[in-house]
């Protein structure tokens, strides 16, 4: 589902990486949308967590300790899951969010579901954190 259906949808944003990792570049400012999954024979459960730090930061990091990229450490940076994001009556976050897609299940409206969330949820704050940080 990844390759075919949100990485395209990702890069069609803006996104550019591959696998469960995908990047947006901003003036001395990376955002990140990470794929969290568990996995069992009978189906697959995912969510997204989205992170914004600076790039200088981070390539600094990963020159001096490149083992964090692999960990997904994030210090330093903002950082939530999209259902943290996702407001229900624009006051209260829905909360964990996780999303599953059962093994040979049809799992395209997942997919445009997922994509939704992150263009009305996840984009905004991305932009929005990417900018505060550039400003600071």
């Amino acid at each position: 589902m990844v390759q075919t259906e949100l990485a395209p949808g990702l890069r069609a944003l803006g996104f550019v990486g591959a696998g469960r990792r995908f990047q947006m570049r901003g003036v001395g400012q990376v955002g990140e949308i990470a794929i969290l999954q568990t996995s069992t024979p009978r189906a697959t459960r995912f969510t997204l967590v989205l992170t914004v730090s600076a790039t200088d930061e981070w390539a600094s990091q990963l020159r001096i300790r490149p083992y964090l990229r692999a960990a997904g450490h994030t210090a330093g940076a903002w950082q939530e899951r999209i259902g943290d994001l996702m407001l229900v009556g624009n006051a209260v976050p829905i909360g964990d969010l996780w999303w599953q897609i059962d093994a040979g299940k049809p799992f395209a409206k997942t997919a445009e579901e997922v994509l939704t969330a992150v263009r009305e949820f996840g984009l905004p704050a991305l932009r929005a954190q990417m900018k505060a940080r550039a400003r600071a």
